[in-house]
């Protein structure tokens, strides 16, 4: 790849703090990124933001969700300790000791926290062999009373969201070689990211660069290319429909995490970390345009692009709003495998976010009219 990605930017925005529907703080640095590479900046009324490039032929739309799982304050107890309801899906068993950080709605600055529930030792053998859910859950800020949790500013409704950094490993992987016998194996060298908010600040990143490199390549472009950070996508794709209707545009893409079907128990799951940009059969929420998908694979193979085949049963990404916006319009999911989303820590492979930009790019550059019009020809 002739480009390098912006490590720093990927790390700035994951740990911005930002859940649904609390997204402003981490627009402002997708804002003051993009703003540098667009033609025009603009934005809807749920803060979803646009970045445009080109004004002629068909409108692409690509859509990074800015908003990560979290959670909000529902009680305050009397005795200081802290109720919850989740913003995005959360599976119980990950939360239990985990660090927070809480945005107090008074006052500067954020607070720490900590899930907690009845320890094991007072519950009784059948108990311990039960799952915690989350109803039975508090924080703890460290706080004896109500009184003292509102002297820190704190207030029904405040946002939380994981405390967890942005960190990088290199790792060896070993691999079969391309086109060789069984026993041939390569060692590729990779960096490997660890992080709260992969789901979907990566998708958000991936625009952003696609974006930096059709500025910096003066690219001649046959269409005009939305770059959108969209909002609350986490409890029901709701900026992904504000910025859709706003752009009405022909085709769409969903940059965002995929699972990865490379950790235990996952067999079914086709596409895996490392193994390339994952390019969606279809999920719980879209069947993406068949003549569309078979455009970009096809472009991924003629360019060596390092990708593979997904599918998911359930669940779904902006590109399920997308595609049924205004006329319809041939969509697309386009992935990063990574392990143990919706979680305080995701893991996932550069190398597959350096493809990821690589093919998108080399899509947007051939999205002509002619090209977009065969794709819903009868």
């Amino acid at each position: 790849m002739d480009f390098e990605l912006d490590i720093k930017l990927l790390e700035k925005l994951c740990n911005a703090f930002g859940p649904s529907g609390h997204e402003h703080e981490v627009q402002k640095v997708v804002k003051e990124y993009g703003m540098s590479y667009a033609d025009e900046v603009s934005q809807d009324r749920m803060g979803s933001v646009v970045f445009q490039k080109g004004n002629s032929g068909p409108k692409i739309m690509l859509a990074g969700h800015v908003d990560e799982i979290g959670f909000v304050i529902t009680k305050v107890e009397k005795n200081g300790f802290l109720r919850f309801h989740q913003l995005g899906g959360w599976w119980d068993q990950v939360l239990l000791g985990h660090e927070v950080i809480l945005k107090p709605s008074e006052g500067d600055g954020f607070i720490t926290g900590i899930i907690g529930a009845p320890p094991p030792h007072i519950l009784s053998q059948e108990d311990r062999s039960k799952v915690v859910t989350k109803d039975k859950m508090y924080i703890d800020i460290g706080c004896r009373s109500a009184d003292e949790v509102k002297e820190l500013g704190v207030r029904v409704g405040d946002p939380v969201v994981p405390h967890a950094k942005f960190r990088t490993m290199k790792r060896k992987f070993k691999e079969k070689k391309k086109n060789g016998a069984d026993d041939e194996k390569i060692t590729r060298e990779v960096t490997v990211a660890a992080s709260k908010a992969f789901d979907d600040r990566i998708g958000v990143f991936i625009i952003l660069e696609v974006l930096r490199k059709l500025a910096e390549d003066k690219a001649e472009l046959p269409n005009t290319v939305y770059c959108v950070s969209t909002t609350q996508e986490e409890v029901g794709l709701r900026g992904a429909r504000t910025a859709a209707q706003m752009l009405l545009p022909d085709i769409g893409f969903a940059v965002d995490v995929d699972i990865s079907g490379d950790v235990p128990d996952t067999e079914e799951i086709v596409q895996k970390m490392g193994k390339g940009v994952s390019i969606s059969a279809g999920d719980g929420s879209m069947i993406p345009n068949p003549r569309f998908r078979r455009f970009i694979l096809d472009i991924a193979e003629e360019h060596d692009i390092r990708h593979q085949a997904a599918f998911l049963k359930s669940g779904g990404t902006d590109a399920g709003i997308i595609h049924i916006t205004g006329m319809g319009a041939p969509s697309v999911f386009i992935g990063i495998p990574t392990r143990h989303i919706h979680s305080h820590h995701g893991i996932l492979d550069l190398s597959d976010v350096e493809n990821a930009v690589t093919l998108l790019v080399e899509v947007i550059k051939r999205l002509d009219e002619k090209t977009v019009k065969s794709f819903t020809e009868i």
